[in-house]
């Protein structure tokens, strides 16, 4: 395909048989490491704590979410929605816009909105499934042309425009992923990611591809992809 021949050949080696396949014509990026360098979920949590935006929230939030991260990822990205309860939700998506564009747009990667561009003329459509804040999440696939109604992140409970503690379950990491992609109705016909707990989307998907840390470091997921031959692209 000609559009992709100035992209790297891990992309190509991945995106081409995808293409020539009969897989379903949907691909699913994860978005931190994979779509941009970065956690933005993380960074959005700091921002919001650090200006106090977050109503409900206990003193030292950041820091318990760090501290339950090291404990449990996936138990941590629950408690970075649960704490921002009682912000309007109009206003968070409208916080997460300009935090996005301020902090984020320059961190995506240079492969993603040529490869996006590539994908959508051959009629491919692209989900971003994310274990970041939905909201966070929603701003970054505008900007890169996905619309809201293809990301799925971590949510909460809306009452009134309000957001509650209550979590949508289940976490959209690991099982989770897979589990979110088929209520809504996803077959997977690509998946990208660059973490551990993106492993089951990926198994779960007909291609894959999978974005190495850009410091060049070997996780979990680098070490099975290269055990499994799947294409490896170094961001």
């Amino acid at each position: 395909m000609a559009a992709l021949d100035h992209l790297p050949l891990a992309i190509r080696s991945a995106v081409e048989p995808f293409l020539e396949s009969d897989a379903p014509r949907t691909a699913v990026f994860d978005a931190d490491g994979t779509l941009w360098r970065g956690d933005v979920g993380e960074d959005l949590l700091r921002y919001l704590g650090a200006n106090r935006l977050l109503p409900q929230a206990p003193e030292g939030a950041y820091a318990r979410y760090e501290a339950l991260n090291a404990e449990s990822p996936v138990d941590s990205y629950g408690y970075a929605v649960e704490v921002m309860a009682g912000l309007r939700e109009a206003e968070l998506s409208r916080t997460c816009a300009a935090f996005f564009a301020d902090r984020y747009l320059g961190r995506v990667f240079p492969f993603v909105r040529p490869l996006f561009e590539a994908l959508r003329r051959a009629d491919v459509t692209v989900w971003i499934c994310s274990a970041s804040p939905r909201w966070i999440v929603e701003a970054g696939g505008q900007a890169l042309g996905v619309s809201p109604e293809q990301v799925i992140g971590v949510d909460a409970e809306v009452e009134a425009g309000v957001l509650t503690s209550r979590l949508r379950r289940p976490i959209t990491a690991g099982p989770g992923k897979v589990q979110w992609l088929e209520r809504r109705g996803v077959a997977v016909g690509l998946a990208a990611g660059n973490g551990e707990l993106d492993l089951d989307m990926l198994q779960a998907a007909r291609h894959r591809l999978v974005v190495a840390p850009p410091d060049g470091a070997e996780n979990a997921l680098v070490r099975h992809a290269r055990a499994s031959g799947w294409p490896i692209l170094k961001a």
